[in-house]
């Protein structure tokens, strides 16, 4: 079974398609309900997945996150525990680690993760502290508008001051 667990989420994942595949899907969820053991072990393919350096399989790999986190306690527990990590592979909050290109699927990326945080801090917010401790830090360390569809951190803000500036200088 664990193969199975592997090569469905390989294959979800590496597909190049902007929706995952339906009765792949399902087939995944299927086998995650009939034990913990799976939840733990598709959470590790997906934490491999979404090390990868390249949006569109973290793109597929975080679609997977976001159905199971919303399914499973445990998969909860085993993302919140990591929260961190997560956070640094699907938003961007370590300037040091931008995400893979093609940038306009890391934009994909980071909007739906960001939506997505925002909308597991409303549901289990008061479950889980590590999730609302998340949630606050990118909202006031990394100047995360949650109102905002481009959701720019602050990195992105001033990486873009930093290419207005040298544009400046050129041109004088």
């Amino acid at each position: 079974m664990d193969q199975k667990l592997s090569k469905l989420v390989e294959e979800l994942t590496t597909s190049g398609e902007p929706q995952l595949n339906s009765e792949k899907m399902k087939e995944l969820k299927k086998i995650c309900k009939s034990s913990d053991e799976y939840i733990n072990h598709v959470y590790h393919l997906l934490i491999t997945q979404l090390n990868e350096e390249h949006a569109e399989i973290r793109f597929s790999a975080f679609q997977i996150v976001n159905e199971l986190f919303t399914r499973s306690h445990l998969f909860r527990t085993l993302v919140i525990s990591n929260f961190q990590e997560f956070l640094e592979l699907t938003v961007e909050t370590d300037y040091e680690q931008p995400l893979p290109p093609p940038v306009e699927v890391a934009q994909k990326l980071k909007k739906m993760a960001i939506q997505s945080v925002q909308e597991w801090h409303e549901k289990y917010g008061e479950a889980y502290k590590k999730l609302s401790l998340g949630y606050h830090f990118l909202k006031q360390n990394k100047k995360v508008d949650f109102n905002d569809v481009r959701s720019k951190t602050l990195f992105e803000r001033k990486r873009e001051e930093e290419k207005q500036k040298r544009l400046d200088r050129k041109s004088t």
